[in-house]
């Protein structure tokens, strides 16, 4: 009997902890999704924990301690501001993504995965504005996960997002649009969804406008209405794009993806952007004031980036597949390939895409004028006009699995080379401000505004060390050869590191501290900083300070001239 007391007892109370922790559960997920007390405390601790421990690319600094980034023309000044975008719970990180920006009078306006949209000039200056979108009906899509009768589909929460916002001036006044994708419960199906929220001309400041989402009028549904799909995900919104731009006097242009409506990740069947009457896998030219519109162009997969030039030149970046990336050149009435031509692969196996004409060619539809091998998951695009004269007139693409900007320079209809201008961290929008600035907007909730600046004067920095030091003419000619030297194989730029370490800021670092990835064991096993006793030691025997390094001995066979050189690193240091 006493065994059987004992069994008694453990069952009682694993039925107890059991239904304790259920209860802890349960408890939390309704906190959560009601906000009720005491929801708004664990947010602010939750906030406080992202803010030390922000997830950012592997070996990239947090982007809020971005201050510089490396370009190759001029300076980029970042002012990072933290956006108090609030959690859905349970928390998802495919909740976090999608969104955009646009300008709104002095501020940018962001418009993220909650549906509350923000307004910032700077990292001092970022609120929430009394402005709400319209419902994508979550709740009511999310609810099928729960229905006994739904169990062919798989829902995935968050899918539904809202995927871009611009401010215009049309001919019925200035309004705002958003683009986001919608869940239809009576039809069960979804569609890519533009609407309007009309302001008054008398308007300066976001700060002066109240909004419900009933205060929005749609504009636009794609038709046909997509019905869920039974393979895979029920709703792909990540393949919405949904990207915005509007054109004197009446045009708004949109971006409508496949939604994975591709014969692979759907039902079998041809892909749904070589159908002529969908209007999926399109770019979509919108008439706000009759609210008409039309395909402009077709065989699109994923164009998440748009944007249009002051001659009227329509630009899309299409989110690929494995090796796929594109940006077009978009044409009217034009059909560019996909499913049938892409230069990318599937993801699961490398293989060609099934049903595809060609394999690494792109011979039968409209070619893209550029192409990302490997793909970078472009997420957004910009033109460039009044930043800094040297940047005016190029692209900025954005990227998402590779964390860069990436600087366009076109010529004669084509990209001349493109420059990768490292951020290390995803970026889900780029937008240029009307007072010149670069913002971008990234999956760790921050906006960054970027500004140009001219290029240090290295010639006038060299000066200024020649005189501080008092050097002859003959030792400031060997200072000179020895910082040439020293160029060919380091940069000077701020944390540009991809050949060797950047020697921009190395006095007075920790040796071996930056995010250069071919440090011999021998360097990195050291301890301290790079003052004048350790690169003296350095510069005079690389091998002996660091054995396996690969830096060879420079060959500086004078302690004054190393001296000297070391002076002006200090100096270099010191000017950032």
């Amino acid at each position: 009997m006493p065994t059987i007391y004992r069994w008694i007892k453990r069952i009682v109370l694993f039925v107890i902890v059991v239904g304790f922790i259920g209860t802890a559960i349960f408890a939390g997920f309704e906190i959560g999704k009601r906000e009720w007390f005491p929801h708004s405390i664990f947010e602010k601790v939750d906030r406080r924990i992202e803010k030390v421990a922000v997830k950012v690319a592997p070996g990239q600094p947090a982007v809020y301690d971005l201050e510089r980034l490396s370009s190759h023309l001029i300076d980029l000044e970042a002012d990072v501001a933290k956006v108090p975008v609030r959690r859905v719970s349970p928390y998802h990180t495919i909740r976090e993504n999608g969104g955009g920006l646009t300008s709104f009078g002095s501020d940018v306006l962001l418009l993220p995965y909650d549906g509350r949209i923000y307004a910032a000039s700077s990292s001092e200056d970022v609120r929430q504005t009394e402005v709400t979108v319209p419902d994508t009906n979550r709740a009511a899509y999310e609810a099928l996960a729960d229905d006994p009768n739904n169990t062919e589909y798989e829902v995935e929460a968050g899918y539904l997002r809202y995927n871009d916002l611009v401010q215009f001036s049309g001919p019925n006044g200035p309004a705002l649009a958003i683009s986001y994708t919608e869940y239809h419960p009576d039809q069960k199906c979804i569609t890519n969804t533009v609407a309007l929220l009309a302001m008054d001309a008398e308007v300066k400041s976001i700060d002066e406008v109240q909004a419900a989402p009933d205060d929005w009028q749609v504009l636009y549904r794609t038709a046909p209405c997509l019905p869920l799909k039974t393979r895979h995900l029920a709703v792909e919104g990540h393949m919405a794009g949904g990207k915005l731009v509007f054109e004197d006097p009446s045009t708004l242009y949109m971006t409508s993806g496949d939604y994975h409506f591709d014969g692979m990740r759907s039902e079998a069947g041809p892909g749904i952007a070589q159908n002529p009457a969908a209007e999926y896998g399109k770019i979509l030219a919108i008439d706000v004031a009759s609210g008409e519109g039309k395909i402009v162009s077709m065989g699109h997969r994923n164009p998440q980036g748009l944007t249009l030039t002051p001659d009227g030149t329509l630009y899309t970046l299409e989110h690929g597949p494995k090796g796929g990336d594109e940006l077009n050149l978009v044409l009217d009435g034009a059909n560019y390939g996909w499913p049938l031509e892409s230069y990318g692969l599937t993801y699961w196996d490398a293989s060609a895409i099934p049903g595809s004409l060609s394999y690494g060619r792109h011979s039968h539809f409209e070619r893209p004028i550029y192409s990302w091998v490997p793909s970078i998951a472009g997420s957004a695009l910009t033109y460039v006009d009044g930043f800094h004269p040297s940047w005016d007139g190029d692209l900025l693409a954005a990227a998402l699995l590779d964390g860069s900007l990436f600087r366009l320079r076109f010529a004669e209809g084509r990209v001349i080379y493109s420059e990768r201008i490292e951020v290390g961290t995803r970026i889900r929008d780029v937008h240029q401000h009307s007072d010149g600035r670069i913002v971008l907007w990234t999956d760790d909730r921050a906006m960054v505004f970027l500004t140009g600046q001219d290029r240090q004067n290295r010639s006038e920095l060299f000066a200024t060390s020649v005189n501080r030091q008092g050097l002859s003419r003959h030792a400031a000619k060997r200072l000179e050869t020895a910082i040439s030297a020293c160029a060919e194989c380091h940069s000077f730029e701020v944390d540009d590191h991809v050949r060797s370490p950047s020697l921009a800021r190395i006095f007075g670092s920790k040796i071996a501290s930056t995010n250069y990835d071919g440090y011999s064991s021998g360097l990195s096993a050291q301890t301290g900083t790079w003052d004048e006793e350790t690169l003296t030691e350095f510069l005079n025997d690389p091998q002996s300070f660091a054995p396996g390094t690969p830096m060879p001995n420079p060959g500086f066979d004078d302690n004054r001239l190393i001296a000297s050189l070391i002076a002006y690193l200090k100096l270099v240091s010191e000017s950032f």
